[in-house]
C-alpha cells in the first residue's frame, strides 16, 4: 500500500522557486529555478529577464509546462512578474494559467516576444494544490521561453 505524505503547507510569503514542487513537466530541459528555462540542461538558464528588467527569483520554462506545488488551503494570493524571457532569439508566443485544484484561477490570453511583463495577483484561497501552466500559445513550442518571474505565495 502506498499512501501519499504532502510536504508542510507553505507558511508566510515564501517564492515559489523555493518550495518543492509536488510535479513538473516542461517542453525543453527541466524546469529551471531562479533562472530562465536556458537550453537542455538543467542549470544552464540566464537570469530571469523580461523586457530588459532583471528579476532574481522565479521559475524559468518552456511551453508547454506545468508544475504543481502543495498548499494544503493555508495560502490566499499567488503574486507573479509573467512573460517571455528576453533571452528568445526569434518570436515566441505563450499564455500563463493558474489553476486551483484544476480549475482554472488565471488566463493570460497569449503572450509575444516582446511584449511587456504583465503583472499577476491570483485569490487561491482554500486551494489545496496550485499549478501554473504554460501553453504554447497555439503556434508550437520554437522560442516559447516563459519566465513566471517574482513568482509568490502570501500564506497564514
Amino acid at each position: 500500500m502506498r499512501a501519499f505524505v504532502p510536504p508542510p503547507a507553505p507558511t508566510g510569503e515564501p517564492y515559489v522557486s523555493d518550495l518543492p514542487f509536488m510535479s513538473e513537466s516542461n517542453g525543453w530541459g527541466p524546469v529551471e529555478r531562479d533562472r530562465s528555462n536556458g537550453l537542455n540542461a538543467g542549470g544552464d538558464g540566464n537570469p530571469l529577464t523580461i523586457g530588459g528588467v532583471v528579476y532574481e527569483k522565479g521559475v524559468g520554462v518552456h511551453a508547454p509546462s506545468e508544475l504543481s506545488v502543495y498548499l494544503g488551503g493555508a495560502c490566499r494570493a499567488f503574486t507573479a512578474t509573467v512573460g517571455l524571457d528576453d533571452e528568445t532569439t526569434s518570436p515566441g508566443s505563450v499564455a500563463f494559467r493558474v489553476f486551483g485544484d484544476d480549475r482554472l484561477l488565471y488566463d493570460s490570453g497569449v503572450l509575444r516576444d516582446g511584449d511587456q511583463a504583465v503583472p499577476i495577483t491570483v485569490d487561491i484561497a482554500g486551494v489545496r494544490l496550485l499549478s501554473l501552466r504554460v501553453t504554447d500559445g497555439g503556434d508550437d513550442r520554437n522560442f516559447d521561453h516563459a519566465d513566471w518571474a517574482d513568482a509568490r505565495l502570501v500564506c497564514a
